[in-house]
């Protein structure tokens, strides 16, 4: 599931429309809208973090749900995502690893952010 599905399935769990959501984190509904339907990528660890306290859940929820094993492309031993018992393989995982170099430094950004929050817990 990606960030964008997990925003409106999480936004309409709680019974928001897209306005609502925009206004408790400062941002239009038409960037709510980008975001659900993925026309927007490099989501700002910033606003990921303003979604979650939003949508009164962890940052860790816009991730991959399982515990992963990262490479030293990523500079972690291990990224920890709470509430999961099983460890799998994800093939994202691999395309990003592959991808990572090449990334722009705002996306690396944010997926250093994650990681970073994700150490915390």
């Amino acid at each position: 599931m990606s960030i964008g599905s997990r925003i409106k399935a999480r936004r309409k769990e709680l019974g928001l429309t897209q306005t609502e959501l925009g206004q408790r984190i400062h941002k239009s509904s038409q960037v709510i809208s980008n975001w659900e339907r993925g026309y927007t990528t490099g989501i700002a660890a910033e606003d990921l973090q303003h979604l979650a306290t939003a949508l009164a859940t962890d940052i860790a929820f816009f991730i991959s749900n399982a515990y992963i094993t990262t490479s030293k492309a990523l500079n972690t031993d291990q990224l920890r995502i709470p509430n999961i018992q099983a460890a799998y393989n994800d093939s994202r995982l691999d395309s990003l690893i592959a991808e990572y170099p090449r990334l722009d430094e705002k996306s690396k950004d944010i997926i250093d952010a994650i990681v970073a929050l994700s150490k915390k817990e």
